[in-house]
């Protein structure tokens, strides 16, 4: 008995028909998952869930509009339009390489994971460098994102009370205000977020419709013309200040890629994926 006890396969993790891929480790009671240790989160979202966090999170719309009257600078609404395409045709790429990843190595860590296994004889350091600089990238972005939205809700009460006074104190108001919000659902309310990942989802793309919808018929209602094809496509208008169109158009790309910029974003809930 003694000698079974100290055998490697002893203390190697064994299947569990109720956790699917996962593994137990009977003498600690933890569940073991694909990564090689315990599994410390919550499995609460599905596919459904998933593909829905997808599509709130990483929608563009709140990215490309917040950030638009800057990118308006880089060459126009025509400039808008090229640059987010050249932009999405390179993350097509960035995406196919993180997916191919994500399936091979699920891990809520995402890049600093992949970037140590894959990374060779250098692996650990360049996974030092990719979680810090990951690390920096999310903090930056979650506060351009709760920026955006202080931004914008000032906007929307800015348009509905004509006599309202804009001041740029009340967005940070707002930008604190949501912060806490949010970080309360995700203390208090984590049960309840993929439910809220689906509704938006839902709410997204059910405003896509509309906003679509509006835009092509107001004009047509209201008598006023339609832009014409050389104004959307062929009126590159550089305002940048300088000289070079074609640095202008570079630059102008930064705004196609903050607003898709963010393909792995599902890899983090790998943890939290149903079976």
């Amino acid at each position: 008995m003694e000698s079974e006890k100290t055998t490697p396969e002893a203390f190697a993790p064994r299947k569990s028909a109720e956790h699917g891929n996962a593994g137990v480790d009977f003498q600690a009671g933890e569940i073991i998952n694909v990564s090689g240790h315990k599994q410390e989160l919550d499995r609460l979202f599905s596919s459904f869930s998933i593909i829905s966090t997808a599509i709130t999170t990483g929608n563009v719309w709140i990215a490309l509009a917040g950030t638009i009257s800057v990118a308006l600078y880089n060459g126009g609404p025509t400039g808008i339009i090229y640059e987010f395409i050249v932009v999405s045709f390179f993350y097509w790429f960035i995406a196919a390489s993180v997916a191919e990843l994500a399936s091979a190595i699920p891990s809520s860590g995402g890049v600093y994971h992949w970037a140590t296994l894959t990374g060779g004889r250098y692996g650990k350091f360049l996974g030092y460098l990719a979680g810090w600089w990951n690390f920096f990238a999310w903090i930056f972005a979650t506060a351009v994102t709760l920026q955006i939205t202080g931004a914008i809700i000032i906007t929307m009460a800015q348009l509905n009370a004509p006599n309202y006074e804009y001041q740029r104190w009340q967005v940070f108001i707002v930008f604190v205000f949501c912060a806490w919000l949010f970080a309360a659902v995700v203390l208090f309310l984590n049960r309840a977020i993929p439910r809220l990942e689906q509704l938006g989802s839902f709410l997204i793309i059910g405003g896509f419709l509309i906003t679509i919808i509006v835009a092509a018929v107001m004009r047509h209602t209201q008598g006023r013309p339609y832009a014409t094809s050389h104004g959307v496509w062929n009126s590159f208008t550089n305002l940048t200040g300088y000289s070079s169109s074609g640095f202008a158009f570079v630059l102008g790309m930064l705004n196609g890629a903050f607003a898709v910029g963010v393909p792995d974003l599902t890899s983090h809930l790998a943890e939290e994926m149903q079976k």
